[in-house]
């Protein structure tokens, strides 16, 4: 049976969004409780869903003592809170999702989960992906190893990047997500006059299947202007963002925002206000 995830603070909603902003307004000195506004010369949001989500339920495991490799019944996850933390009240010129959803044993289309109908809702361009049967080999000759691997993998064998390395010959898994994400940052930096800043959800930097991943993306970027900001979970976070090289060549331009410290506000259980039955006869 699947561990349950219960929250460690029991609070109502709206506590855990004061305490969210609170933490906001610490970090970043912005407290604002909606999402950013529309604006041309926003920020672009671009969000690597499996990679985020994982992180986040490795997260909830290792806050509690978990195992991260236990199974765990899904726990619900707070995208409006998620939005918050990557857009901070600044106006916004487009928001991506890119994802996967259901597979292909289940021979119909899966129902969506409640996160992504709710990114939706935030405004978010949903790009969502069928998983896919794939061969794998113990060691793929052609996929180059940047950084400390390529995303998270579940435990039911589907990845948070487009390949991995595997023991058995056939998994489920995810393909040309990390490549449709790719090719929209790149849109940005073609279709934008002027250089504003990415912020890319996502901790990974391994070479894609079939692309050079999101590091090399990710300089692409810094090197026409932009700036951007990395949101990641620590366990997820590649070594190559964190090379003195790397940082030291972009300084001021590039910045590392860590979740870690969010997960609690960043899930959706929450216990109700008690009534006051003073004043009633």
């Amino acid at each position: 049976d699947p561990l349950i995830i219960q929250p460690i603070d029991y609070l109502t909603a709206e506590e855990k969004r004061a305490k969210l902003l609170q933490k906001l307004k610490a970090d970043f000195q912005v407290a604002s409780d909606s999402l950013g506004y529309a604006g041309d010369d926003g920020i672009h949001v671009f969000v690597d869903c499996s990679n985020i989500i994982i992180g986040f339920y490795n997260e909830l495991k290792i806050k509690r003592g978990h195992n991260i490799r236990a199974y765990i019944k899904q726990a619900p996850m707070s995208w409006h809170s998620l939005a918050l933390i990557l857009e901070r009240g600044r106006p916004v010129a487009r928001r991506i999702l890119v994802g996967s959803n259901g597979s292909p044993a289940d021979g119909r289309s899966p129902r969506l989960p409640a996160y992504m109908l709710e990114a939706e809702r935030c405004g978010y361009e949903l790009n969502i992906l069928e998983r896919v049967l794939k061969h794998k080999e113990p060691t793929p000759p052609k996929k180059k190893s940047r950084g400390t691997g390529n995303g998270y993998a579940t435990a039911s064998g589907h990845s948070s990047g487009s390949d991995g390395t595997f023991l058995s010959t056939k998994v489920v898994a995810e393909q040309g997500v990390d490549e449709i994400l790719q090719m929209k940052l790149l849109e940005s930096l073609v279709d934008t006059r002027q250089p504003s800043t990415i912020v890319l959800a996502s901790g990974d930097a391994a070479e894609a299947e079939y692309s050079g991943g999101f590091l090399k993306n990710v300089e692409r970027a810094l090197s026409k202007g932009w700036k951007v900001e990395l949101v990641a979970w620590g366990t997820g976070l590649s070594h190559e963002y964190l090379s003195r090289e790397f940082l030291r060549r972009w300084i001021g331009r590039f910045e590392i925002i860590l979740l870690d410290d969010f997960s609690e506000e960043l899930l959706a259980l929450y216990t109700f206000p008690v009534r006051s039955e003073l004043g009633r006869k």
